[in-house]
C-alpha cells in the first residue's frame, strides 16, 4: 500500500484546485490518502505551505506563468525535498533555484470531456476563458473581434465572479461576458455551444480550459506560450508569440494581433471543416488523462508509508520587513510593534527589520518589504 499525503487548495471551480480535484479523482486503488503519509505533495504555490510532519518527504507541485519566478515564490523553494510542475518550461524555471524538479503534465476526464452533438445554427460564437484578463489575453480576443467586424458572430467570454481585473465597461458589439460560476455539466455545454474557442494566453502553467475544448471536439487557436506548447499540436490552429513586459515579474508572451485575427477570420469561413478536423483531434486527448497523469506523479515521487506518532513542523521562513509607519500586528500567538527608524545626518533612511517565521508578505507595491 502507497500512502500519500496530498494537502493545497482544492476547489474545484479555481485553478489549482481544479488540478487538485483532478488528481483525486483518478487515485488507483492501491494508494491510499492519509494525512500522516510519509510523502506530502502540496498542489498550491509553495508560499503558502503551512508545514509537514517530521520525517516526510516534502513535495510543491506548482507553476508560474512569466520567465523568471517572484521572490516569494523563491524565498519558500527551500523548504521542499522535491517539485513537480506540469510543463517543460516550468521545469526549466523552477530548476534554476530547486536540485530535484519533474514534469508532470495535467490531465482531463473523458468521462465527461469527450466529443457530441454540436447545436450549430445561423450565428458563429467564438469562445475564450479565464479569471484573469490580461495573462489570459482576453483582452486580445476582444479587440481582434473589434477589429474583425464579422457578420453573425458572437464572443462569449467565461471569467470567474472573483476576477478583479475583468473590464466593467461594454467589451463590444455582440460580445457577452458570462461571470456565474457554473456547474460541470452546464461548463461542459457552454464550450460545447462554441464554433471555436480562442486560447491566446500570454503565459499558461498548463491549459486545463483548451485541452477541455480539444477534447470535447471543438474547433480551436491555442497560442504557443508556455504549458499550452505541451499539447498544442492537438490545436485546430496554433498562434506564434513574441515577447513582452508581464504585468508581474519578467516576461512572458505576446501573441500575434494579426495571426489572431486572420485565424478566427479562417475559422469563422471554415466552420464545417474544422468541425471535421477537431473531431478527429479529440481521440488523442487519450494521452492527456488524470488517470495517465496520477501514473506520472506517483512514479515521480516516493512510495509511502504511514508515520507513527509523528510531530507537526511549521515552515522554517525568515522574512524581514521594513515599515515606513508605526504597525501593531498580531500575528499567531504573537504581537510585533514595528517602528520605521529616522534618517540621522547623511546616512539614508533605515528601518526596524522584524523577523517572522511562517509570514507570507504582501508585494513591495502596497508595503516596503524585503524578504
Amino acid at each position: 500500500m502507497n500512502v500519500q499525503s496530498w494537502t493545497g487548495f482544492d476547489d474545484p471551480r479555481f485553478g489549482y484546485g481544479s488540478m487538485t480535484h483532478g488528481f483525486r479523482g483518478a487515485l488507483p486503488k492501491t494508494v491510499t490518502l492519509d494525512p500522516k503519509g510519509s510523502v506530502n505533495v502540496h498542489m498550491s504555490v509553495p508560499n503558502v505551505y503551512k508545514g509537514w510532519f517530521v520525517g516526510q518527504h516534502r513535495v510543491l507541485f506548482s507553476m508560474w506563468e512569466t520567465d523568471v519566478l517572484p521572490a516569494d515564490f523563491c524565498n519558500w523553494l527551500g523548504q521542499y525535498d522535491q517539485v513537480l510542475v506540469p510543463c517543460d518550461h516550468n521545469a526549466e524555471l523552477f530548476g534554476r533555484v530547486c536540485g530535484d524538479v519533474r514534469v508532470v503534465p495535467l490531465g482531463v476526464d473523458r468521462k465527461v470531456w469527450f466529443p457530441r452533438e454540436r447545436p450549430g445554427g445561423e450565428v458563429f460564437r467564438f469562445a475564450a476563458g479565464g479569471s484573469l484578463w490580461q495573462r489570459k489575453g482576453l483582452d486580445i480576443v476582444v479587440e481582434a473581434c473589434n477589429r474583425l467586424k464579422l457578420r453573425n458572430a458572437e464572443l462569449h467570454i467565461k471569467a470567474a465572479p472573483h476576477a478583479r481585473d475583468t473590464p466593467t465597461k461594454p467589451l463590444g458589439k455582440n460580445i457577452f461576458l458570462h461571470r456565474q460560476w457554473m456547474t460541470l455539466d452546464q461548463q461542459v455545454e457552454w464550450f460545447n455551444e462554441a464554433d471555436c474557442y480562442v486560447a491566446v494566453s500570454r503565459g499558461e502553467g498548463f491549459g486545463l480550459m483548451p485541452l477541455q475544448a480539444i477534447a470535447l471536439g471543438v474547433p480551436n487557436i491555442v497560442s504557443l506560450t508556455t504549458g499550452q506548447t505541451q499539447f498544442a499540436g492537438l490545436a485546430t490552429y496554433q498562434i506564434s508569440c513574441a515577447k513582452s513586459e508581464a504585468d508581474t515579474v519578467g516576461m512572458w508572451d505576446e501573441p500575434d494581433l494579426g495571426e489572431v485575427m486572420d485565424t478566427m477570420l479562417d475559422a469563422y469561413r471554415n466552420r464545417e471543416r474544422n468541425n471535421v478536423v477537431a473531431r478527429k483531434q479529440a481521440a488523442y486527448t487519450s494521452n492527456w488523462t488524470w488517470s495517465k497523469a496520477v501514473k506520472q506523479l506517483l512514479q515521480a515521487v516516493p512510495t509511502g508509508t504511514l508515520l507513527d506518532d509523528p510531530e507537526w513542523v511549521t515552515p522554517n521562513v525568515e522574512v524581514d520587513i521594513r515599515v515606513k509607519r508605526r504597525v501593531n500586528a498580531d500575528i499567531g500567538k504573537h504581537n510585533y510593534r514595528m517602528v520605521p527608524l529616522r534618517t540621522v545626518g547623511s546616512l539614508k533612511p533605515s528601518f526596524l527589520p522584524v523577523r517572522l517565521v511562517g509570514l507570507t508578505v504582501k508585494p513591495a507595491s502596497a508595503f516596503t518589504l524585503v524578504g
